[in-house]
């Protein structure tokens, strides 16, 4: 009889004891399994935001030429950064609302660091011959340039130099930019509008032909002004001045932000 009360009490010490091993190793499986969960959904969190940004950054290229959207992509990849020039007049000068501080502003927004972006904003009324004779472009390009935007300085020689001379001098302004970097992007654009003008819209609408017949992309931010025959254009410009006010910089900023960042 004590025997077998003995063997009882063994079999009871063991069920305990076999429970609570099994009970240790269940919870032991439960919380490793949280773990695992918790890395793999870190890693997943990280693929995400690093799909997002590249989803981002591509499709920012929506309006940009091929062959430049290849190269955008490739130096994306390789964490290189593109040297944007800006080169014309000094109504393209950094200024607290100029549309070339609004545009810096926005496209290191929206690249994050991907872009590295210098002005070079001729003070002055110079010519086209004045800018090809002085080497002025050439100023401020500390760095070899991947992109330029030319505002070639049609206004100021409006009425001093016949447009196929000025045609002429930016092509060597150009000349002189492939030279420092033959595989450089060109966009080209002009300057402002100016209200009730006669022949400078001429000379800008044969620039526009130009550009687009050499294979160049044209910027027509004018698009998004007032026509230049219209009175509300006074709106965009400083009282008794050719000169865009902070309205007028707002809307040139606008249309170059939406082009070079795919907003529209």
């Amino acid at each position: 009889m004590r025997a077998f009360m003995t063997l009882i009490v063994l079999i009871c010490i063991g069920t305990i004891v076999y429970g609570n091993y099994h009970w240790n190793s269940k919870l032991g499986s439960a919380v490793d399994g949280k773990v695992d969960v918790h890395k793999n959904s870190t890693a997943t969190a990280t693929e995400v935001v690093d799909n997002n940004k590249e989803e981002v950054v591509n499709g920012s290229f929506t309006n940009l030429p091929e062959s430049l959207v290849e190269t955008l992509n490739e130096k994306s990849e390789n964490k290189e950064t593109i040297n944007l020039a800006i080169i014309g007049s000094e109504v393209n000068g950094f200024h607290d609302n100029s549309w070339t501080t609004i545009f810096k502003e926005e496209m290191e927004s929206t690249y994050d660091g991907l872009f590295n972006i210098t002005v070079t904003a001729i003070q002055g009324k110079v010519t086209t011959s004045d800018v090809v004779q002085e080497n002025l472009h050439l100023e401020n390009l500390n760095a070899k340039p991947d992109v330029v935007i030319l505002e070639p300085f049609l206004l100021d020689s409006n009425g001093l130099i016949i447009i196929d001379h000025s045609l002429q001098n930016i092509s060597s302004i150009i000349e002189d930019l492939k030279a420092e970097n033959p595989d450089v992007f060109l966009f080209i654009q002009p300057g402002q509008p100016i209200h009730n003008a006669v022949y400078y819209p001429e000379d800008v609408e044969a620039l526009k032909t130009w550009t687009e017949e050499n294979g160049y992309t044209y910027l027509d931010h004018w698009s998004s002004w007032p026509g230049y025959q219209s009175d509300v254009l006074l709106d965009y410009m400083n009282p008794d001045s050719i000169i865009p006010n902070e309205k007028g910089h707002e809307v040139w900023a606008e249309y170059m932000v939406n082009y070079f960042t795919g907003k529209a």
